[in-house]
């Protein structure tokens, strides 16, 4: 008998949530349809589980109108059918409020719709009771003991704060032990305050799960409706709201309608060649109408790990496709490069070639001219890159930077080892990790950075020179008050001073033996370091030996003024260093900050690299740190 009365109240509150259902979902922000993925195993076709709003339910169960959009491209709906009758049992998590702002009539009707919940839904239902205030308790597992859950009910009580993400992050937890299909149904009236994990967490937790959220709302001054909206939309399920708490069992009822009425809508995908499928349905029933939509990993790519790459090409081509792919489009950028390095070189004239004849042809040893030996084909690769490199000009330019840089390298065998460097590194990292995109990167950034290590070590060599420059000018200056020509002055630097200097005034030594004026080798040694003080210098003893003069008093004039400009460099560099800092730390953060999210949450910054536009606002945020850095360099930059 009491179970008889049991269901009519059941019947009559599911009756009359139709218009108060109607009138919630006009309330809320984000009112429509939830949807599960029910079967994808028939790919091409996939069948997803749909909950109709209440006011869309009929009496006879027939199906609405159903139509489906993929990636916003139309597709077939091939059927839509009731499940009412056949629909297997459910498990559902209650999660309650139970803060101090629930205290009174809001507790005391959600206990009541909870326990009218508890009517509606079938007898082989299961429910687990979770409720939260500072922090989430369970109060009853998965169980489909009514008495056991009713108990639980009646114990809630309210007091403290609201521990939203918390409480969702442990009803994913009792989810994922469940083997049938699950449903969450959360009732809040106000935002998290207290959670120890973050929205995103409680988010992903839930959606790992594959359960809807219906959130129910309290409106209230504290309610968080963007939250609650979107938690519902993330997982599938729907956000309703009301202000009066006396309208709770009513919608209770209505939700749980809804999930004894779900239509199973069968469409077939166009095998779109995308991570994931936007899928988007909608549902229309004379004036009314409702649309809902999830995200669905493509299942065509279901065979690979969720960290892997998709494939390059379709299932059924062959493995070999795949490095054939990213090896041409490695040559490829090699060729771009080559080819811009090539017209931004003027060809070298006939007579210009010899000048660096030497450096394009190697003695070969009697092992190394042996035909189809390792030094043999080596030997070839070194004509072969000498010979294009000095039709071009590049020997002559790579020579230049090694003797700044003071490499005891042959121009050739320095473009052999930065090609061969190139190559190497393309293809390990384009084979290893089958993305031709990061093959470009790695090959362009294999290009750059040999050339901008070797400026900074031309830069280096230049600055400890110049630094040793104040203290050769006065050694030479006393050489030459104690009565030593210039030749033998130089010789003395050679024996006192440490290299570069050492090196650099033997070679001049060197060459003046052999009968070049010391102002030439003079003159060579300042065009080789590129130094504008060195230059200064040469330019005053050409000129003393000239015109004559007192040249010691000259030169300890020139190294005062280059120990004043020094200290004068020392003490602005001390003034910016703030600047300096500060601008270091603004180019290098946002950098630092993606490299930890991608670590910390690849699937937060996943979705910026699978879109053109993010990848248009990577590009142009790249753009805009250069920008940046160099705007900061100038204005750091102060000249003496």
């Amino acid at each position: 008998m009491r179970r008889a009365v049991a269901m009519a109240v059941a019947l009559l509150l599911a009756l009359g949530a139709g218009g108060l259902g109607h009138a919630a979902l006009a309330q809320s922000d984000a009112p429509g349809l939830a949807l599960e993925v029910e079967d994808t195993g028939a790919f091409p076709s996939v069948t997803l589980a749909v909950t109709l709003p209440v006011a869309m339910l009929s009496e006879d169960g027939d199906a609405p109108d159903f139509s489906v959009t993929e990636n916003g491209a139309d597709v077939e709906v091939v059927s839509a059918q009731a499940e009412s009758f056949t629909r297997e049992p459910l498990d559902v998590v209650l999660l309650i409020d139970t803060s101090g702002s629930m205290a009174g009539e809001p507790l005391a009707d959600a206990k009541t719709a909870a326990r009218g919940f508890l009517q509606a839904i079938g007898p082989e239902d299961r429910v687990a009771l979770v409720s939260f205030a500072f922090k989430p308790a369970v109060l009853a597992p998965f169980t489909a003991d009514r008495a056991e859950v009713l108990s639980a009910i009646d114990g809630l009580a309210a007091s403290g704060e609201t521990a939203v993400h918390d409480a969702v992050v442990t009803a994913a937890g009792i989810a994922r032990s469940s083997e049938r299909r699950v449903a969450m149904v959360l009732l809040s009236d106000g935002g998290d305050t207290v959670s120890i994990n973050s929205f995103d967490s409680a988010v992903s937790s839930v959606k790992d799960t594959g359960a809807p959220v219906f959130t129910v709302a309290l409106e209230s001054g504290e309610w968080d409706p963007a939250a609650l909206g979107t938690l519902a939309a993330a997982t599938g399920g729907r956000a309703l709201s009301t202000a009066d708490s006396g309208e709770l069992p009513a919608l209770y009822a209505g939700i749980a309608r809804e999930l004894g009425n779900r239509f199973r809508v069968t469409f077939t995908s166009n095998v779109p060649n995308t991570k994931d499928l936007e899928i988007g349905v909608r549902a229309a029933r004379g004036q009314l109408s409702a649309v809902g939509s999830l995200a669905l990993p493509n299942p065509q790519y279901a065979e690979y790990d969720a960290g892997a790459a998709p494939p390059l090409e379709p299932a059924h081509t062959g493995g070999w496709r795949p490095p054939l792919a990213v090896g041409l489009t490695f040559f490829a950028v090699i060729g771009l490069v080559g080819s811009i390095g090539m017209m931004l070189v003027r060809p070298r004239a006939r007579l210009e070639q010899l000048e660096f004849y030497d450096q394009t042809r190697v003695a070969r040893t009697a092992e190394e001219q042996a035909p189809g030996s390792p030094g043999a084909i080596k030997g070839r690769m070194l004509d072969a890159v000498g010979y294009v490199a000095g039709q071009r000009g590049f020997t002559a330019l790579v020579h230049e930077k090694l003797e700044r840089a003071g490499l005891p390298l042959r121009p050739v065998e320095y473009i052999y080892l930065h090609l061969i460097f190139v190559i190497i590194m393309g293809l390990l990292v384009g084979l290893g990790s089958g993305s031709v995109l990061i093959a470009m990167v790695v090959v362009l950034i294999a290009v750059i950075v040999p050339i901008l290590l070797l400026e900074n070590a031309i830069e280096r060599r230049r600055q400890r020179f110049e630094e040793q420059l104040p203290e050769v000018l006065n050694l030479v200056a006393g050489s030459l008050r104690a009565g030593w020509g210039m030749l033998q002055s130089i010789g003395l630097v050679v024996e006192q001073m440490a290299a570069p200097a050492s090196t650099e005034f033997a070679r001049v030594q060197t060459e003046a033996r052999l009968g070049l004026p010391v102002e030439e080798a003079l003159e060579g040694m300042a065009e080789r370091l590129d130094s504008d003080d060195f230059r200064w210098t040469v330019a005053a003893i050409a000129i003393q030996r000239e015109v004559g003069g007192n040249l010691a008093e000259v030169l300890d004039i020139v190294s005062a003024t280059m120990r004043d400009r020094a200290e004068l460099r020392r003490h602005i560099r001390s003034l910016t260093a703030e600047g300096r800092l500060s601008g270091t730390i603004l180019i290098l953060l946002p950098i630092v900050e993606l490299g930890v999210l991608m670590l910390v949450n690849p699937s937060y910054m996943g979705a910026m690299f699978s879109h053109p536009f993010g990848w248009f606002l990577a590009i142009m945020g790249v753009a805009l740190l250069l920008v940046g850095a160099v705007w900061l360099r100038r204005a750091m930059a102060v000249e003496v």
